[in-house]
């Protein structure tokens, strides 16, 4: 009978340890899988938030240099190229500003990303030099409010690790 009481807890003991066993796997597994997604996801909005960020700077440049050629000579060749360069400048802004609102986490990144857009679109329009650096002024801000905003999302992104392990070092320049 002692054997029969003792065998049972044994097996009982044995599903106990293979159930609780099976209950941290599965947590640690989950932890793992929502950790690397928190990464990738953290790579991508930077890799995407920098292609924008260019994207307009490029689109900013491209609208000065239609300006500058139109101020030279309305009818040239060079201002109609320069009017189809920033036309295709203006279209890569667009399309990395649709990946811009993909992956943002937050309304008020993708509210900035809209704003330096549409404050960089009309450049050209300026009527003389100091409109034009006015315009290029208010562009330049508003792509650094975007960017500002874009970073504090990146650097507010979870840890990716629990366990993430911080070291200082003191003046003797020992490993604390």
């Amino acid at each position: 009978m002692d054997n029969a009481i003792s065998a049972i807890i044994a097996v009982a003991g044995t599903l106990l340890g293979a159930a609780l066993t099976y209950l941290f796997q599965s947590r640690m597994s989950e932890r793992a899988g929502a950790s690397a997604f928190q990464r990738e996801l953290r790579a991508e909005r930077m890799s995407v938030y920098s292609s924008y960020a260019t994207a307009l700077t490029e689109f900013s440049r491209g609208q000065v240099d239609w300006y500058n050629r139109r101020e030279e000579d309305p009818d040239s060749a060079e201002t109609f190229a320069a009017r189809v360069e920033s036309y295709r400048l203006k279209s890569v802004a667009q399309a990395v500003l649709s990946q811009v609102q993909l992956v943002a986490g937050s309304p008020a990144v993708v509210t900035a990303a809209n704003d330096a857009f549409e404050l960089t679109r009309p450049v050209h329009y300026a009527q003389d030099s100091t409109d034009l650096r006015s315009r290029t002024g208010t562009a330049k801000k508003a792509v650094n409010s975007f960017v500002a905003l874009a970073a504090a999302e990146i650097q507010s992104s979870p840890m990716t690790s629990r366990n993430h392990r911080t070291t200082t070092v003191d003046q003797s320049g020992i490993d604390t």
